[in-house]
Order: C-alpha cells, then structure tokens, then sequence
C-alpha cells in the first residue's frame, strides 16, 4: 500500500459529513423488479419480546482455561444470563444449538419489549428490505420504526477470552441502566450476540473447537455446528454492522482490511462507513488512557496489500460482508497467555483487552444512531442491485481517503446458472449438497417446472436455475464463479484459499449462462437440494460409479454387510443383481440418493473386502476418511507398533513421517505391514518422501510456494482413481511429481496452463511453469507387491474440495486390494 495513504489517512477524522458525500453515479434505471418470490418466515409465527428461556446451568469446573485470566468460566455464563432476564424484560437468551464437545451456545437479543404485532411489524420491514428494496429505501414508517440490528460475535478463538466479557458487560449495562436515553437507544435499535461462539475452545485454551478446526476459516462450507448457528444469526437478524471480536494484534486491529477484496463484493457501499467508523472506535480507544490503546492498526490504512486481506469468505466478517452488511475484525491488542506473565499481568491486560470490545460495541452502536438513515438505505441498495443485475461500481482514486487502483477488485456478474438433473448431471448428490449450501448461506435457488433450452444445451425439467438477479447475488456468485488469478496484482495474501470455486471443485455439473434473459420457462423457488438416484429394473448386475462421498459411503455400508462388492479397472464397482443385494441396494438409493447403473456384460472385477485404513495425520484427514465411510484408525510415528495392527489395509499418510527417526519397535511393525502387502496413500511431500524411502514407488516430490492455493485445472487418464473425475482440482501448496520410478503410473497431471485461478507464481522452481504437465496423482505397485497411490492436490483441505473426495475414497479401495 502507497505511503500517500498512510500520509493521507494519519490522524484523519470521518464521520456522519463523509457518509453523506460518498455516492457513486448509478447507472440507467433497469426493469421493473422481478415477482417477490414465497418468503420462507410466516409473519404469523412471529412473536413478540422478551422470549426469554431458563437456560441449564453447568456443573463448575476449577479446569476452565478462563479462569487464570480473570475472564467468566463458561458454568457462570448461563447463571449471569438467567439473573439478568429475570431482572429486565429487555433481555432475552436462549440455548440456540450445541457446540461439537456438546456445550451449549448461547444467542442473547437485547432491546426494548414488543409486542407481538410490533415484533411481526418488524419482521415484515426486515423482509421488505430484501425483497423490495426499492420500496424499502422510499418507506418512511420503515426508516422511521426499524429497529436496526448489531451483531456481535465472541469468542471463536477459544483462546481469544475477553469478547465474551464484553458483551456480557454491554448486556448487563443495557438491561439495567433506565437512562431515557438506554431506553431510546433500545427503542430503535437490536443487539444481537453469539455470547461465546466456541466454548469447547474457550474451556479448553483452545483456537479450535473440539473437533479441532479453526471455526474463522469455515464459513465458506460450514461444516461445523458452532459455524452454522452464526451463519443463521446473521443472516435471521440481517446485522448493520458485524463485529467478531478476537485477540490479540498490538495495537488494536481494526477491520477493513487491505485488497485484495472479494471481487463480489459492493465494496463502495462498506467502504464509505467501515472507514469513518474504524477511525471513531480508535478515537474512543485512545479515550480509555490507557498506553497501549493510543492508536489502533487499521489495515487498509497502514497495511502494505495482503498483509491482512478480506479476500475469501472464509471469515465471519468477509461472510457478513457478501450478506450487506459492515463487518469488522476487532483484534484486542494484549496477549495474556504468556507463561511468564505474573498473575496480576494477566489480570490487567485481560481487563484492558474487555475495555477495547466494549469500545468496539458502543462506538458502533452510536455510528449506526448517527448514520441510520444512510445506513439503511446503503444496506437495501446492496439488495436493489443484484435485484437489479446492475453491475458493480469502478470505484474512483480518492473515494475515501487512500483508496487506489490497488483497491480495485470486481467482477461480471453471469445472468444465472443452471445445476442439470437427469442424464446431464455428473453427480446428484453432489448436486443436491451444492444447492443446500447456497440456500442456507442466503442464496436464492428456482427448478424449472418444465423441460428447457439454453445456450444450445436441452435440460430436464427439475433442474436448477440460479437468477443472478437476486438480492445476495455476490454471495452466490463468490461460491459458484471460477475466481480470479491474483499472482500478479498481489505478493503477499492473508491467509488462502485464494480461490475455492464450489462450481468446479464440489462434483456437480454447473452451467454458466451468459444471454441477458432467463431460459424461458417457469421457475418454482425451492428451499433445499433434492436428488432421487436409480435403480435399474430387471435382475441384473448393479455397477455404481464412484463420483461423489455418498458414492463410497454405499460401498462401505454395503462392505459392511458382507455384500460382494467387485472393483473393475476403471476404478467403478459392481454388484451382482441378487435379489438381496438389490433390497440393499434399493435402501442406498434412498438414503444416499446415489445412481446404479446395469453393469457391463461379462465385467471382471477385484473383489473387495471391508477397508481399514489408519491415518496419520489431522482432524481433515480423519474427518474426510468418516465422510467416505471408512472405518478410520489415528496412526502417529511414535504409536505404529500398537495402532498399525493386522487388520489395517492401508495406510493414509497425511502428515510427517520420517522414517530414518523412526525407534526399532515402530520401524518394525511398519515393514510389518508393508510385509504382508499392506497399501499406502499419500498427500504431498511427505507421502511421497515416505513411499521413496521405504522403497515403494519412488519420485521426486516438488512443492508450490506455502501461499499458493487455489482451482486448478487438470488432466484426467483412465486409471482406477482418475476415469471421470472432474477436470479441476484443488490444491493449498501444490505438490507434483517427476522423475518416476519404473513402477509409476500417472493418474492425473497438472494441465498446461495449471492455475485457473487463485495464486501461485508463474515462473521459477516452483512456480505453475514448473508444474505444467507434470503428474499431480502417482499410483504403482512395488516390487513387494504393496500398492501406493500419491496425492499432490489437496483432497482433504478443511473439508471443502468434496469433489476430490471420490478420488481419495478410490485410491483407497484400490491400494486396500489391487
């Protein structure tokens, strides 16, 4: 980032004046909008407030990592929200789902009692704003009345405490202070908080949750139960303004953030608040007196680009920015885990760290009273726009204090998407799976009630069509488009992915429609992702080809029940048509909605036995193994002489094994295992270095720069693991592999131009040159007779490339049995 913004913005003061003055020029009026389609909330269930619930109290635990902080125990968390709805009727909590160690998660909504006529009446303006914007932004009773919402989410570091006080200070202040000005404040206003979005973590010291993931990193797929709950409270209580509070960045970090930005993104429309408001918190901060909150570090003002960027939408506040609204990483600036700190150091800077999301949540606050008009009516242009299909704004040098071209990052919008049904879909369940996440995140999904032509291409009628004129269009787009390659506009990035691609790395077939109309049939929204599978009729043989997890879910359920399940060459299976095995199969059908087919006459196949694979490696590793239905074992370098016991087939290594470390006893019952043909799968480096050294199938493993990630694309051949996969990848450090021994064989490789989108330098020993043509999957036999199959892509990367999960579940099979 130019040093002029730094100059430009030192010291700078923005604030109501500004907001006004920062408008860009819309373009021409568009048609009309389109029919507003069924709302999924009934105005009639709506209720009024308080609903307040006695929340179950936890038994005390002197363990909880809270404590030697001076922060709440999670056990008193539940009594202070008790003790403080029955002390005002303007609090209300309720146990609003289970993290995954099984505490509970609390949401607390504070503000003024209503009735249930008014609660409905709100509701209905939340909605209106949404679905008509237009009308919205004209509606004086709704510009005059909406109670506007904050959302603050704490505590999804577990590790990261002092949110959770904060808001439970704000809480209380808010419930029991009668000023006339609380009450005002309380009369047009909702505040709505996750009290501790990850108590597994915070009981624990933990970042993660018990699962062991980073819960920051997931709002992309939401595979956890801690994500989904604040995936739902913004989106049920459409926040003005999000904070997630954190810890700990000296001095206070305050989003926004440094480019690159989403391309999806109205960034105009955040800009001109987040900016204004960032630099009021840190004037109030340095209110506190305190040495350590003088001056706050807010990224897009003194930050060089990358070093904290808000480009994917992993993070809660780059989610709650595609939904239209104005989020902000709060990062409290003392760190009080320190194993040297005395007790009274830690007790001070935990205190200082409470103050500074206080601030955080009061200064937002008042920015919202003072900017509420203008707030508003930013919020539902987000909405008219997609609605609209208007395109995004090229934002102007000097829009605000130091924006530049640097800043610059957008997008074309296509005018829809079409998922296929029937014959012209890869995969149904994969289909179904990708529809339910663009319904839960917020996205708008229609079927065709009728059979349809588009861009020459016949689709069934069922299938789905994604409008583009559609309020949250940014966040559809941003899980459906290619991405972008950002090797050269940016040297350094956050954090990846640097590009995800949901469209091309999810196994579902998606079409891109560009025409400016619609396929001209009637549309129907629908609320979830539905597949049927098949089953042939007749009595003959059932082939099941492995394109999709619920694939190889099925053959492991069907394994497990002593089914005769044979592998053929390409890597599909077969089942012979008995009439039990088709009662079975007809139940897979239902449960997992995958496809038969009738098997191919006179077919020769492997027969496969149940599948034991130990793993070495993490929680991605272990949970990808139980979403393919393997019976998965945890496997380490120092454990293998009592966990890589008989009944283990393969083995899956997803992290380091050194085997020159390896004690006497552990290198044993390796060669052990490799002695009675046991199979190995590899990821990356490591899994090639393990197969080099114990002599299976020897190459040369290179990796990509640690920053590189993104969709790659890739070349498919005709062996047991790539026959049908899909011609992108994914990869978070690429790996590839030349100088192959005698025994290789390539099952896939890097195509010729290997990024299509993310970052990865072009030129160079690592760069995507390097990689061209060369095999990102490596399977053989050794001499022994031990199958190896090696993984350069990242099929198991935080869960989400569920289109490289087939592949994974394949390479097992294959190397459990050649």
């Amino acid at each position: 980032m130019s040093t002029t913004r730094l100059h430009r913005l030192t010291g700078a003061t923005m604030g109501a004046a500004l907001v006004a003055t920062l408008a860009l020029t819309p373009p021409a009026a568009a048609s009309a909008l389109p029919e507003v389609p069924a709302r999924p909330i009934k105005i009639s269930d709506v209720h009024g407030y308080p609903q307040q619930n006695v929340l179950p109290v936890w038994p005390d635990n002197p363990a909880d990592a809270s404590l030697p902080i001076g922060t709440i125990a999670y056990d008193d968390i539940a009594p202070k929200l008790n003790a403080l709805q029955k002390a005002s009727n303007r609090v209300s909590a309720r146990v609003a789902g289970k993290s995954s160690g099984g505490y509970d998660l609390y949401a607390v909504t504070v503000t003024a009692p209503e009735s249930r006529k008014e609660a409905q009446q709100q509701e209905t303006w939340k909605q209106l704003i949404e679905e008509e914007p237009a009308k919205a932004q004209r509606d004086r009773k709704l510009l005059a009345g909406y109670k506007t919402p904050l959302f603050v989410n704490a505590n999804i570091h577990g590790n990261e405490w002092e949110g959770t006080d904060a808001a439970l200070r704000v809480i209380e202040d808010l419930a029991t202070d009668r000023s006339p000005e609380v009450a005002g404040l309380l009369e047009r206003n909702r505040l709505v908080f996750n009290v501790t979005a990850n108590p597994d973590g915070r009981v624990a010291g933990t970042r993660a949750n018990g699962n062991g993931y980073d819960l920051n990193r997931d709002l992309t797929i939401v595979s956890q139960p801690e994500t989904n709950l604040i995936r739902e409270l913004v989106i049920d209580s459409k926040p003005i303004i999000t904070l997630d509070l954190h810890g700990y960045v000296s001095p206070t970090l305050l989003h926004p953030s440094t480019p690159p930005h989403n391309v999806n993104n109205e960034y105009d429309l955040f800009i001109k608040h987040a900016l204004p408001n960032a630099l009021a918190i840190e004037e109030d901060l340095r209110d506190l007196g305190y040495a350590e909150t003088q001056r706050a570090r807010i990224p897009f003002r003194d930050d060089e680009p990358g070093v904290w960027d808000d480009f994917p939408p992993i993070y809660v506040p780059s989610f709650a920015l595609l939904q239209s609204s104005i989020p902000y990483t709060i990062e409290a600036p003392l760190n009080p885990r320190g194993t040297t700190l005395t007790p009274a150091e830690r007790l001070r800077r935990s205190a200082i760290n409470t103050d500074v999301h206080e601030v955080s949540i009061r200064t937002s606050l008042r920015y919202i009273e003072e900017n509420r008009a203008q707030l508003l009516h930013d919020q539902a242009e987000v909405y008219r726009r997609g609605w609209q299909g208007e395109p995004l704004r090229d934002i102007p040098d000097g829009y605000v204090p130091g924006w530049g071209p640097e800043d610059n990052y957008n997008t074309v919008f296509p005018r829809a998407y079409v998922i296929p049904t029937g014959a012209g879909q890869r995969s149904e369940p994969a289909a179904a799976r990708l529809v339910d996440l663009l319904i839960s995140s917020g996205g708008r999904v229609w079927t065709a009630k009728k059979a349809f032509t588009a861009n020459g291409k016949s689709y069934p009628a069922g299938s789905y069509v994604i409008d583009l004129h559609q309020p949250k269009r940014g966040l559809v787009n941003s899980l459906l488009e290619p991405g972008i390659d950002l090797t050269d506009r940016v040297s350094d990035l956050y954090a990846g992915p640097a590009a995800w691609s949901q469209a091309l790395t999810w196994g579902a077939t998606v079409d891109t429609l560009w025409d400016e109309r619609l396929p001209n049939v009637k549309l129907d929204r629908v609320y979830d992702g539905t597949a049927t599978g098949d089953l042939p009729g007749g009595n003959g043989d059932l082939r099941l080809d492995l394109r999709d997890a619920a694939d190889l879910l099925v053959v492991n359920s069907l394994l497990d029940k002593g089914v005769a399940v044979h592998r053929l060459a390409d890597g599909s299976v077969v089942v012979p048509g008995t009439p039990a095995n088709r009662k079975l199969a007809r139940e897979a059908v239902r449960a997992h909605q995958v496809t038969f087919t009738t098997a191919p006459k006179g077919w020769r196949g492997t027969r496969l036995e149940r599948v034991v694979v130990g793993y070495l490696g993490g929680v991605e590793a272990r949970d990808t193994l139980g979403a393919l239905g393997f019976e998965a074992r945890p496997v380490t370098a120092a454990t293998l002489a009592t966990t890589l016991t008989a009944d283990v087939d393969v083995l899956l290594i997803a992290g380091t094994l050194n085997l020159a470390t390896l004690t006497a006893e552990n290198r044993a019952a390796l060669d052990a295992f490799l002695a009675r043909g046991g199979g190995l799968v590899g990821l990356g480096t490591a899994g090639a270095r393990a197969s080099t050294d114990a002599g299976l199938v020897s190459v040369t493993a290179t990796a990509g720069p640690s920053l590189a990630s993104g969709v790659v694309n890739v070349v498919n051949s005709t062996g047991p693991v790539a026959t049908g996969a899909i011609p992108h990848s994914f990869v978070s450090q690429p790996v590839w592999f030349t100088n192959l021994g005698p025994n290789a064989v390539v099952e896939q490789s890097y195509a010729a131009d290997p990024l299509l989108a993310g970052w990865w330098a072009r030129t160079g020993a690592t760069g995507r040159s390097a990689a061209a043509g060369q095999a990102s999957i490596v399977r053989g036999v050794s001499e022994a007779g031990n199958p190896v199959v090696l993984f350069g892509t990242s099929p198991t990367f935080r869960l989400h490339p569920k289109g490289l999960q087939p592949q994974l579940g394949r390479a097992l099979l294959w190397a459990a049995g050649v």
